[in-house]
């Protein structure tokens, strides 16, 4: 199966169980992703985090159709789960409760690069960074914020207003994938977070605040 290279919602391997995990450890409310059904090979089935509670919903493969038991039918799972991630109101329990889909848990990591630092807090890169890291040393991590987008974090020069004093801060620019592009919220949109990485080590940014944003260092040591 091919799914997981081009969809990152696609677990091609994990159990009911293990989507349980993953969606209450890494997910919100609204996180999804969907996978093989174990007890219906050649089905599939959608696993949804509500709150505290993971609800699975069984995606019917008739050979020719992907439905969930009923209801619209779609050509292939993609379109499917666009839809129902699309029309947020139509994907209901039985007792008329709606089930959202927000935000896609990721498969697989997008990246082997080095700076890719995966599951890791806000707080524990500014400890990283700080503690292990020199300006410009810079990692990428997921966003807890907006699960399915990530977060550049570099450590950043601060020059005081009376240029006596200079110390280092961690500045957080957010990541916004969309589209299957990975853009930094205005600019230049690219298909790989490497890709992104690249041109900004060439090109830096610049902060609201004044702050040159040069990516020097890969942040790489370990936790």
């Amino acid at each position: 199966m091919s799914f997981c290279f081009h969809f990152r919602w696609f677990h091609p391997n994990i159990t009911g169980i293990e989507a349980e995990h993953l969606l209450l450890t890494r997910g919100v409310h609204g996180s999804f992703l969907a996978r093989p059904s174990k007890s219906n090979p050649g089905d599939f089935t959608l696993s949804v985090r509500r709150n505290d509670e993971v609800t699975h919903i069984k995606i019917q493969n008739s050979g020719d159709y992907y439905d969930l038991y009923g209801g619209e039918k779609f050509a292939t799972l993609a379109e499917l789960v666009q839809y129902y991630t699309e029309q947020h109101d139509l994907l209901r329990e039985r007792n008329g409760d709606v089930i959202e889909l927000k935000y896609p848990l990721n498969c697989k990591d997008p990246t082997s690069e080095r700076w890719y630092h995966g599951h890791l807090s806000g707080r524990d890169a500014e400890k990283l960074l700080t503690e292990k890291g020199k300006s410009g040393s810079f990692l990428v991590r997921e966003s807890q914020s907006k699960p399915g987008d990530f977060v550049l974090s570099v450590l950043t020069n601060e020059e005081k207003h009376d240029n006596l004093d200079r110390k280092t801060k961690v500045t957080h620019v957010m990541i916004r994938y969309q589209d299957g592009k990975y853009d930094v919220g205005g600019g230049e949109r690219f298909d790989t977070l490497a890709d992104l990485v690249e041109h900004y080590k060439k090109n830096p940014m610049v902060e609201k605040s004044g702050i040159v944003v040069h990516l020097k260092q890969t942040a790489n040591f370990p936790l």
